[in-house]
């Protein structure tokens, strides 16, 4: 039987690896590093840590950072009847890979994604897992707001905050779930860096985002 994700093909720079219940994509430019690091989650050895809907693992990558490997988690009351399995085509790791590259081929800021991979289960069912490089030093926007910044270090994060959403906005990314959370903060001698995360359920447009959409981000992000 054909496997139901066969037709999609992993975008430039990414590489796909089949096993008889796995499809992975990963950065060709760091494979070794990358196959290195998830023998550290077999044997044990990576770290974990409460995330969002579950637990993450980080792990090396030799000489070239960190990873965070993130196994996909259902929130919501369905969180009681499937934990962890889902049935959205195309799968979810490998739309918020494509998502992500997309988003940040355009120049918008955001994490280097990794690899993505898919669990194969009974009924087309899968569990998914995404790897990004760790984003060293930066806090989530909540997070950094409750360590009561200057007034002026606040202004120039959300200066420079509303400076990349108006970008990823003309960009034609569409968020579906801007919030606090999903807004990564750094100060590097007083210069904000910012990185919008968790391409999801993101959506991609071939023009600057309509006006409709934009309102609704905004919204949610309010």
């Amino acid at each position: 039987m054909p496997c139901p994700f066969d037709h999609l093909t992993p975008p430039s720079g990414f590489i796909e690896q089949k096993t008889d219940t796995h499809t992975w994509w990963f950065k060709d430019s760091l494979l070794a590093e990358i196959l290195k690091a998830l023998e550290h989650i077999e044997d044990g050895s990576a770290q974990s840590q409460r995330g969002g809907r579950g637990t993450i693992q980080r792990v090396p990558l030799g000489d070239q950072g960190n990873a965070i490997v993130r196994r996909y988690k259902r929130g919501g009351f369905v969180r009681h009847f499937v934990h962890d399995l889902y049935w959205d085509r195309p799968p979810r790791p490998f739309a918020e890979l494509i998502c992500t590259e997309t988003t940040r081929e355009r120049g918008v800021p955001t994490v280097e994604v990794l690899g993505a991979g898919v669990e194969r289960v009974a009924f087309g069912l899968y569990r998914g897992t995404l790897i990004t490089r760790e984003a060293e030093g930066f806090l989530n926007w909540w997070d950094w707001l409750q360590t009561h910044p200057p007034a002026q270090e606040r202004q120039l994060v959300t200066q420079k905050v509303v400076q990349a959403i108006t970008h990823m906005h003309a960009a034609g990314i569409y968020h579906a779930d801007l919030n606090l959370t999903n807004i990564l903060v750094r100060l590097e001698s007083g210069q904000p860096e910012i990185l919008i995360v968790d391409l999801d359920r993101a959506r991609i447009f071939t023009t600057t985002l309509p006006s409709s959409r934009r309102k609704r981000a905004l919204a949610r992000l309010l």
